[in-house]
Order: C-alpha cells, then sequence, then structure tokens
C-alpha cells in the first residue's frame, strides 16, 4: 500500500455539484419461510438519493444527502468525508453516505472511506464520451462486492456489496445485498453511449449478411439444376 503521507489528497469535486444515485437492498434467508426484520432505511422504498456538495477544504468534503421517497418525502441529513487516508475507517452510510475518493488516484492507492486500494483502471463510455474509471473489489468469507470510482473525480459509479450476517443461536444465514448506480450528475452525461452497443450490431449484420449469401447462393444453385433438368429433358 502507498504511504498516505505521500501525496495530496485532493478532491476531484466542487461545491455546488451534485449526483443522484439509484439505491436499495436486497435481503435473503438461507431459511425458506423466514420473516426477516429490515430496518426502515432498508425498506427499498427510496426512489431516488441526491447528493449535493456543499463545500471543499482541503481534503474535506462536506454534503447535503437527500433520499427522497416513493411516497413523496424526504429525508435530510449532512455529511462530511475526509479524503485523506489517514483517517480510514470501516464505512459506515450514517456518517460518510455513498464513499467518494480524491481525484486521479492510482493502482494501489489506499481510500478513506472504505479500507482497501485501487485494483484496476477501465474505460468506460457514455454519451458525452469515454472516461477512467478505477475499480476496487474485495473478497471475504463474510463480505464481498466491487466498487467503480470515476477517476477524474472520485465520484462512486455503482457499487455491488453483499454482507452476510449467521444468527449463533437458530443458524440461519442472512445475506444483504447492497445496489448503488449513479444516474445523474450535473459533470457528465451518465448515459451509457450508444456505441457500447456496436459489437451487438455488428455481429447481427454480419450474420445477416452470411444468410443473405447463403440463401442467393441456393437460389442459384436451384436456378442452375433447373436449367440443366430442361436441357436434359429437351434433348
Amino acid at each position: 500500500m502507498k504511504a498516505a503521507s505521500a501525496r495530496t489528497w485532493a478532491p476531484g469535486v466542487s461545491k455546488g455539484d451534485f449526483f443522484y444515485y439509484e439505491m436499495y437492498g436486497v435481503y435473503t434467508s438461507s431459511e425458506a419461510n423466514a420473516t426477516i426484520e429490515v430496518p426502515p432505511f432498508e425498506h427499498n422504498n427510496t426512489d431516488w438519493v441526491r447528493i449535493d456538495i456543499t463545500g471543499v477544504s482541503g481534503s474535506m468534503v462536506y454534503q447535503v444527502y437527500t433520499l427522497h421517497f416513493k411516497n413523496g418525502t424526504e429525508s435530510k441529513f449532512d455529511l462530511q468525508t475526509d479524503l485523506n487516508p489517514s483517517s480510514a475507517g470501516t464505512f459506515n452510510v450514517t456518517k460518510m453516505g455513498v464513499p467518494l475518493c480524491a481525484a486521479n488516484l492510482d493502482v494501489g492507492d489506499p481510500l478513506s472511506t472504505v479500507p482497501f486500494t485501487m485494483n484496476e483502471t477501465l474505460i468506460r463510455a457514455y454519451s458525452s464520451g469515454e472516461r477512467e474509471t478505477n475499480l476496487l473489489s474485495w473478497d471475504s468469507p463474510k463480505d464481498w462486492g466491487r466498487c467503480y470510482f470515476d477517476k477524474k473525480t472520485g465520484v462512486l459509479v455503482e457499487l455491488y456489496r453483499v454482507h452476510k450476517f449467521t444468527n449463533r443461536v437458530t443458524g440461519e444465514v442472512i445475506e444483504k445485498a447492497d445496489h448503488v448506480k449513479l444516474t445523474r450528475s450535473n459533470l457528465w452525461e451518465i448515459t451509457e453511449s450508444p456505441t457500447t452497443l456496436a459489437p451487438i450490431f455488428i455481429a447481427i449484420i454480419t450474420v445477416t449478411l452470411l444468410l443473405l449469401a447463403l440463401a442467393m447462393r441456393k437460389q442459384k444453385s436451384t436456378k442452375t439444376q433447373n436449367a440443366n433438368f430442361s436441357k436434359t429433358k429437351n434433348q
């Protein structure tokens, strides 16, 4: 792991930036007829989540976190995230909100919101152009998942996390899967670029042309056979 003091952990966001997310959790139990007591916050009744950046000071980012529920009500609370990995600790959504990291992290760089380092840098295509994306993944017996962060801004693009809870008395195992996906932002167009579908269209066109060529070849062969048959018959 790279030393936290070896660089400046600058935010890639500014006051006024905003981000919308789709966010929900899915609970499953090892017991077929089990009734799972889901906390009110986790009840899959959130229509969208919005994060507004209200201020930036050094490595500290201040945010307003808005939960908009499907019944039209909202809940807001203030958050702050220190992007310096020296403050790293166990991620807690009630204290830090959606994970956020410093701008332009490289493979091997640590994060402050989760105790892991970046694994890989990938390219993602959007309608507004291609962007570098940092992948962070982990795998342990009780907790596994992956996060994608926009490299330039340090903003979370997508998260999938599974945490396993085991009841030591009954032996029941409950798995909670968290799904978080960025849907809109003022910084770039989130919609995936149609170019990402190009290979599919190319494949369809290739197969279509191949079938057409085979059909034309078969038709030509049939005409030749009929001509030969008529010629033989007339002799």
